[in-house]
Parts: C-alpha cells; structure tokens; sequence
C-alpha cells in the first residue's frame, strides 16, 4: 500500500473519532477539527515512519493530546497576559525557531503561513483573515505548503 493511501485510510478511519474526542476535551467544534487537520497534517510530514509504527491510531491520539495540551498552554498565557503588559515581554530566547529549520524552497508567504500556524499557534480563521481569503482556502493553503515543505525535506 502506497504511503498516500495508508494516510487517507488513516483519515477516513480516525477523523470522526479523533474530531469527538477533541471536542470532549475542548468544549469547541471549531477548534477540535483544526487541532485533528493538524494531527493530520503531522502524520504527512511523518508519512515514512508512521505506517510501520505497530499502532498509526495511538500515534494519532497521543500527537492530537499533544497538540490540545499546547494550544491550551497557548491559550492560557494570552489569557494571562495583560495587555498593558504586552510591551514589556523579556526578549525571546536565542533557540533556533520553525522559520530556521524550514527548507529554503518555500516562498516567505509560505514560511510566514507555517510559522504563523505551528510556531504561534494561530487558529485558521486568524491566519484567513491575516491572508485575506476565506478559512477553507487558508486550510487548503496550508494543506498544500505542509505537502511542498514535506517534499523538499
């Protein structure tokens, strides 16, 4: 079986199930289903190594857990963060970000666009309206600048 379809069959059996369990957690429709396109988007850039792991479902679940706890973290400290604050955040430590680690055949929209997405954890709607285009479009977008970087790697 191709390594595409062994992602496809993945999506087409886990989504529905990954998506509930998301919103059990989360409360939130919306931001359930990104936080699964994201799951998803992470099992194409690990499409080699993930249908030889002994269980691709758990592998899902557990990067899916991942992704909640972080988007939570992320959550709390903008909700934590006074806005008078926000001038006087300590200047960002000298480790190597995404944007760094990016292959040079991405345009700068396309690393802007991951690194809005992954790296600040923007929700699809934010990264639309900072596009100007519509959340389908920005989710296709990203969909299509996850698979060019997942090729040039």
């Amino acid at each position: 079986m191709r390594r595409e379809n062994a992602i496809e069959s993945l999506y087409e059996r886990e989504y529905d199930t990954l998506c509930r369990a998301a919103y059990r957690t989360l409360g939130d429709w919306e931001a359930a289903q990104d936080l699964v396109q994201d799951t998803f988007l992470l099992a194409l850039l690990k499409q080699d190594e993930l249908p030889g792991h002994p269980a691709p479902g758990g592998w899902l679940t557990q990067t899916l857990r991942n992704l909640i706890r972080n988007e939570r973290r992320a959550l709390a400290v903008r909700n934590a963060l006074p806005l008078d604050d926000a001038g006087v955040l300590p200047a960002a430590e000298t480790e190597q970000g995404l944007r760094d680690t990016l292959p040079t055949g991405l345009s700068e929209q396309e690393r802007e666009l991951l690194t809005l997405r992954f790296e600040q954890q923007w929700s699809y709607r934010e990264l639309g309206e900072h596009l100007g285009v519509s959340e389908g479009a920005c989710r296709i977008k990203l969909f299509r600048t996850v698979e060019k970087c997942r090729k040039l790697l």
